[in-house]
């Protein structure tokens, strides 16, 4: 009988520990707790208008990240984005190639959710370890399984709380530091910003500025701006109202940019709790062959996506081994 593998959390590094699995030859459930993939990787919309809120581009060094970006080109997925820097001409701002979703960024994950039960809206609050297979059960007290094993490639507070009983794997999550940042998106129906798509370190409180429609794949009308805030800004304000933080950093920016006076279309403000990795884990993934559990995420090495996909792959394949 083909067993059965979980992965919770549907971003890069769990979509990529899917993908192994189900080329394996496993059936992989995976189970998230927003209404869509990507993580940080996802992208908001506004009324039909899509914003990249959380990464805002991909960059490749390994040589299994640099194929599968290779991949999603061909297929569509993404595409090269050269923004404009201060000089104001096409990719003066980046050291090297910078990858973007189209037409989100959302869709460099899509492909890797392909031949895998995707479960939306379900957050799992414990796992339940009975006759060597895993169950997992969920804040309305309904419950999934049983599991041969269990991913998790969620943030590192997150999984400290659902693996707090087993110490091999809590004790070294002990040591991981992550920061919060405020994300701003705001649409305009004229173009307001300078002829720079993308700004950085602009001030204390603002830590990144661009103009995400002029990404490939977006619409060209009007300016998409998408605003990341300073984590220690973000830390000191994380408590107060999104629309209240939104005119906050509106404000900011206009005046490091020295914009006229126009009142945003629309203007949303998210928090994410668990942005940036400070301290990473050290190592690219753990495993708990005894309990058949392991976890993997950007944190277990750094804080790029690369990292996200080589540590779910990684898990993936320590996962099969113990399994075959």
């Amino acid at each position: 009988m083909t067993q059965r593998v979980a992965v919770i959390g549907a971003g890069l590094a769990g979509l990529s520990c899917a993908r192994v699995l189900r080329r394996a030859g496993f059936y992989v459930d995976v189970f998230e707790q927003d209404k869509v993939v990507g993580g940080r990787m996802g992208t908001a919309r506004l009324g039909i208008v899509p914003f990249d809120h959380g990464a805002q581009y991909v960059t490749a060094r390994t040589t299994r990240f640099k194929a599968y970006l290779e991949e999603i080109v061909a297929s569509g997925y993404g595409a090269r984005w050269a923004p404009r820097g201060s000089s104001g001409e096409e990719g003066d701002v980046q050291a090297s190639s910078w990858h973007v979703g189209t037409p989100g960024m959302s869709s460099i994950v899509r492909p890797l959710a392909q031949n895998v039960r995707m479960v939306f809206d379900r957050r799992v609050h414990t796992l339940q370890r009975t006759d060597k297979a895993w169950n997992l059960w969920f804040e309305d007290l309904t419950s999934e399984g049983p599991f041969a094993a269990v991913a998790v490639a969620i943030p590192a507070p997150e999984a400290l709380f659902l693996l707090g009983r087993l110490s091999e794997l809590c004790e070294p999550l002990n040591k991981v530091r992550m920061q919060p940042c405020w994300a701003l998106m705001v649409r305009l129906d004229q173009r307001i910003l300078p002829d720079q798509d993308v700004y950085s370190d602009m001030s204390q409180t603002v830590r990144w500025i661009s103009r995400n429609n002029s990404k490939p794949g977006r619409t060209a009308r009007g300016d998409h701006i998408v605003v990341h805030a300073a984590p220690a800004w973000t830390r000191q304000t994380e408590d107060l109202e999104p629309d209240a933080v939104a005119e906050e950093l509106w404000a900011e920016v206009s005046h490091a940019l020295n914009l006229p006076p126009v009142r945003p279309t629309q203007m949303v403000a998210h928090l994410w709790r668990h942005a940036y990795v400070d301290t990473p884990l050290g190592e690219t993934f753990l495993f708990a062959r005894e309990h058949m559990v392991g976890i993997a995420g950007d944190w277990c090495r750094g804080r790029l996506a690369e990292h996200a996909f080589e540590s779910g792959a990684y898990l993936g394949n320590a996962i099969v081994d113990a399994l075959t």
